[in-house]
């Protein structure tokens, strides 16, 4: 059984391939800020570490990891969607050490136990995923009961302020649980990291996205988990007045991470 917060339509938004790789594209092409880049720069990814990517969609973050470990260093990497894993192994370079596995977060231990050839990671790692499962405290557990003496824990989750899910809301009901994804870095993330941690860093990503069309913010909000077919119309007309009075349509979408740091 799945642990992925939704059902139905809503969790195969949240993880199918075809909505990633949507959203993914018209992030990286109307923000503001690279945020590949930013996260990397603050990750510090050094040749020669094993990393685990928790939940690593179809690769964005995992294939430059194996370029930055090198041929001494690994990736294990999962994720519930076995199409995105299919993605991702097309994707990464012949020489690199990278396994991926099609599983759910909630049995991360078992896969690290029975499947993955590395057990023990310098840098264990997860963006835009964890809050979607049910497990998550479990799953962090396991994230920080793999790490090497000296290594660090990275999550990085979505963060308020967000337009378009600020707009969304008064047009139409957004669940609770991405309301809830706002939240989880300062109300989940950091108790636990403050409790599990003896050191830990906090780094706000601000980010604006901005949109020339209407056709582009709607196609967007298709690919989101709080997509409602009933809202479009109005939501077109909001981007539609803005675009005509400004150029185009801005909203923030940023996000928080944090880093967690073990003894050696």
């Amino acid at each position: 059984m799945s642990s992925v917060i939704y059902s139905g339509d809503r969790s195969e938004r949240a993880t199918a391939t075809t909505f990633l790789e949507k959203r993914i594209e018209i992030n990286r092409a109307y923000a503001s800020a690279d945020f590949d880049a930013w996260l990397l720069e603050r990750l510090s990814v050094r040749s020669g570490e094993d990393i685990l990517d928790v939940g690593c969609g179809s690769g964005a973050q995992t294939i430059p990891f194996a370029t930055l470990v090198g041929p001494t260093g690994s990736v294990s990497s999962l994720d519930i969607s076995a199409d995105s894993i299919v993605l991702l192994k097309s994707r990464v370079p012949p020489q690199a050490r990278v396994q991926g596995v099609a599983a759910d977060m909630a049995d991360l231990a078992g896969v690290i136990a029975n499947v993955f050839n590395t057990k023990r990671y310098s840098l264990v790692h997860s963006s835009y995923a964890l809050y979607y499962s049910s497990k998550r405290m479990q799953v962090l557990d396991v994230m920080r009961g793999a790490i090497k003496p000296g290594g660090r824990c990275a999550v990085f989750t979505p963060n308020a302020p967000h337009g378009l899910v600020e707009l969304a809301a008064r047009l139409t009901e957004v669940p609770t649980a991405v309301n809830e994804s706002l939240r989880f870095g300062s109300e989940v993330l950091q108790p636990y990291f403050e409790k599990n941690f003896p050191r830990y860093d906090v780094h706000h990503f601000h980010n604006v996205i901005s949109v020339p069309s209407a056709d582009i913010l709607i196609e967007f909000y298709r690919q989101t988990t709080y997509y409602n077919s009933q809202a479009e119309t109005k939501m077109r007309s909001a981007a539609d007045e803005e675009i005509k009075r400004s150029g185009s349509f801005k909203y923030e979408k940023n996000g928080y991470l944090i880093i967690g740091f073990t003894d050696e």
